[in-house]
């Protein structure tokens, strides 16, 4: 079983990782900025989008019998991941709830959709902002808030977070993506839990 989680946790961040480039590289095309040269960022999607198919069939399979998904396992990890990464110094924050329940579905789709999510908000960040993250209980749902306190305005935030809103529904369960007056991204996934899943 640990090995499985490690190959998952290993897949689930190769996965983030080309997920990321494709928003990047399909964000550069939506701008223009590639208007120099179609066929190169083409040639880069096509690359991308082979690779992302293998990573999500080897995914399926190392996520196989596996149903239940530690949450701020998962919120630790990505936001370690991501931060380090990151092209410009940032501050990260935490404050994750010991006490939370397992989710209802599995460690890759759970970290996926954990992943997508702390890119978003790293995508609104300038050295020195902050990124927030936090998990609680809600009756039978977990959540994990985000809130990237950034000086990057992005006016797609929206459209670039669809694919994060439709995932998560077909989880069970729900994303809501706002920004505020003074345009820091706030971002809430709602989980369901095995417990709840268990007394249905």
């Amino acid at each position: 079983m640990a090995q499985r989680e490690t190959d998952l946790e290993r897949i689930t961040t190769l996965l983030g990782q080309c997920l990321g480039r494709i928003d990047e590289q399909a964000f550069r095309i939506q701008c223009d900025d590639v208007a120099q040269d179609p066929d190169g960022a083409a040639f880069v999607l096509e690359q991308e989008a082979a690779e992302l198919q293998e990573l999500v069939g080897s995914l399926m399979l190392a996520e196989q019998q596996v149903e239940q998904a530690d949450l701020n396992r998962i919120v630790d990890r990505a936001v370690r991941g991501c931060v380090a990464e990151a092209s410009v110094p940032i501050v990260s924050r935490q404050q994750l709830d010991r006490n939370l329940p397992q989710i209802a579905c599995s460690p890759g789709q759970v970290a996926f959709a954990v992943q997508r999510a702390v890119m978003l908000g790293l995508a609104c960040l300038g050295p020195g902002d902050e990124l927030a993250v936090s998990t609680r209980s809600d009756g039978e749902t977990a959540v994990f808030e985000l809130e990237a306190r950034g000086s990057q305005r992005d006016r797609h935030q929206h459209e670039r977070a669809a694919s994060l809103v439709e995932f998560t529904q077909g989880l069970g369960g729900t994303c809501r993506v706002d920004v505020d007056s003074s345009g820091h991204l706030l971002l809430a996934l709602e989980l369901p839990t095995a417990l709840a899943a268990d007394e249905r």
